[in-house]
């Protein structure tokens, strides 16, 4: 009852001061942000506006710059009948020094130049070039151009197939301002000013406008809120304002450019707020975290002199269980340090009971084994095979002379006598007698032929890795096949320095699956787990690069194994 009642008492003093500094600071540094975000976006679109700004600066300093160029005054002010020739001389000379050297600023589209009183000049609206102004006479934006006397008029066209945003000026003789030469537009593409707007990040689904001195909208991503509640125009060159759309608050701030038009943006409060919120719920979260981190520093103090106990009396069960498989740190000092050192001695007698007891087993179960082993003797049995084979010479039986020496040679090589390592020589001439011992039982059921580059014969192999591949070339792939058996046993040096021998067999095919299950589930969970044992086998003893795989190539399955190349 005591570590409860301390328990208690520490949750209560620290929770109630953590709820208060939770709740303040949440509530403060929220605030903060709120006022953090708006300012961001301010300066957002203030940077927006420069850089638009910027790029509207320079079409009025190109239009200022081609107003006053001399050729442009010389041709354009000059009156009289003109021969085809003289106004060819002019439109060339007025190219050259303005449109052709390419000498303004990439973000402008076109500059087009509208000369008064030359009705010789061309009659076809063209970009970049010198016109008649009677291409245009029936423009809204040239009236408008002319009304206004020598101001500059920004407007928007689409006279070139694609949305444009465009300045145009009446131009004056500079030796006679009373007199108008030309009209000139600077037009520079719509997607320039989109792609600036476009790099404004207000919220996730803020909204970006432009809009001209009479409220007219310029540009606009999406036009749904303007068109659906209306933008007013605002008297300050720049400030803000709340809407609201579908119940949703939205903040609308704006400035304006250097032109004159207002570039608007509109941001959900929500969104504004969104990074309070999450700020604020970190520090409840955080709050909560630290509450529950201090209740459980007071639960391990209140439990620190009653763990020591429970600690050991579960190791006790355990050891009730069966289990002496353990030792308790002595990391307690007095009556505990006595009992947990008297606990680890007694499991440690116990332990050495066990193993004593364990090694007279082992011992008695090898005393049986070697007994057993010693009732086959090896050289009883090859003694056996060597009198069948005289018996079988004796009355002329070659046959079965054959096959007892066959069977002696694989005796001899499958004994291991704790050397499981061969050469390839030895281990094909212990594929070929257990050929000719399978071609005895099966008759004229299959050939077999062996084609292996000598070079490889010194070289060194494990045992016993290409009988059982052949083996089950014979029994799953020719026995119960009805055609001739035909079996080839490849081994030669691959370009990689490595060993590689192949077993073909053009009978049943294998069931590539059932194979691939073979190769990758444990051998004790199969029945036929002679090539598991054999892929296991190479990589245990060379490594997971090396192994066996099954293919089926042209009708015919193929039994690969992969080894290194080892003198």
């Amino acid at each position: 009852m005591l570590y409860k009642k301390i328990l208690l008492s520490y949750i209560l003093i620290i929770v109630i001061p953590l709820i208060m500094v939770a709740t303040i600071t949440g509530n403060i540094t929220s605030r903060y942000i709120n006022e953090k975000a708006k300012e961001t976006s301010y300066q957002t679109l203030n940077q927006a506006n420069k850089n638009i700004s910027k790029m509207l600066e320079n079409m009025k300093n190109a239009l200022l710059y081609v107003s006053m160029n001399k050729e442009l005054q010389y041709f354009l002010s000059r009156s009289g009948a003109e021969t085809p020739f003289n106004v060819s001389r002019e439109i060339i000379a007025i190219r050259n020094s303005i449109l052709l050297p390419k000498i303004f600023n990439e973000n402008y589209s076109s500059i087009e130049i509208f000369a008064l009183h030359k009705d010789q000049y061309l009659t076809r609206l063209e970009q970049n070039d010198v016109m008649s102004s009677k291409v245009v006479e029936n423009k809204e934006w040239y009236k408008k151009t002319l009304e206004i006397n020598g101001k500059l008029f920004w407007y928007v066209n689409n006279d070139f197939g694609k949305q444009m945003i465009s300045v145009s000026r009446l131009v004056f003789d500079v030796k006679n301002f009373t007199k108008p030469i030309a009209v000139i537009s600077v037009d520079m593409d719509m997607s320039k000013i989109a792609s600036i707007i476009s790099d404004i990040n207000l919220g996730k689904s803020s909204k970006i406008y432009i809009i001209d001195d009479k409220g007219k909208l310029i540009y606009s991503e999406d036009n749904s809120y303007l068109y659906k509640y209306g933008l007013k125009m605002y008297g300050n060159n720049s400030g803000n304002s709340l809407i609201t759309v579908n119940g949703n608050k939205m903040m609308v701030i704006y400035n304006t450019l250097q032109n004159g038009w207002k570039l608007i943006g509109m941001v959900s409060l929500d969104e504004l707020n969104e990074k309070a919120r999450v700020i604020r719920n970190l520090i409840y979260i955080t709050a909560l975290l630290s509450l529950a981190t201090a209740s459980l520093i007071s639960l391990y103090f209140s439990h620190s002199i009653s763990y020591p106990i429970i600690e050991l009396a579960s190791e006790m069960k355990k050891a009730e269980n069966g289990d002496f498989n353990m030792h308790i740190g002595e990391k307690w000092s007095g009556e505990i340090g006595v009992l947990y050192s008297s606990f680890n001695y007694m499991i440690k007698k116990i332990n050495e009971l066990i193993y004593e007891v364990y090694l007279s087993k082992i011992k008695e179960k090898d005393a049986e084994l070697k007994a057993l082993q010693a009732q086959i003797n090896p050289h009883f049995l090859y003694n056996t095979l060597d009198s069948i084979n005289w018996i079988a010479i004796k009355h002329k039986i070659p046959e079965i002379s054959k096959i007892v020496n066959s069977l002696a040679s694989i005796l001899r090589y499958s004994i291991n006598k704790g050397n499981d390592i061969s050469t390839v020589e030895k281990e094909i001439k212990h594929v070929e007698s257990y050929i000719i011992i399978q071609k005895f039982r099966f008759k004229d059921k299959f050939e077999a032929d062996f084609n292996i580059d000598k070079r490889i014969l010194p070289y060194k192999t494990i045992k016993l890795i290409l009988q059982p591949l052949v083996e089950n070339a014979v029994i799953h792939g020719i026995e119960s096949y009805e055609g001739k058996g035909e079996i080839l046993i490849n081994g030669y040096l691959s370009e990689e320095g490595n060993i590689i021998f192949e077993v073909i067999n053009n009978g049943n095919l294998i069931d590539l699956d059932l194979v691939n299950d073979i190769l990758n589930t444990p051998a004790d969970d199969r029945e036929n787990y002679g090539i598991k044992n054999v892929n296991e086998r190479i990589k245990l003893y060379y490594g997971n690069q090396y192994g066996l795989n099954y293919q089926i190539i042209n009708g015919k399955t193929i039994a690969s194994i992969t080894i290194p190349a080892v003198l």
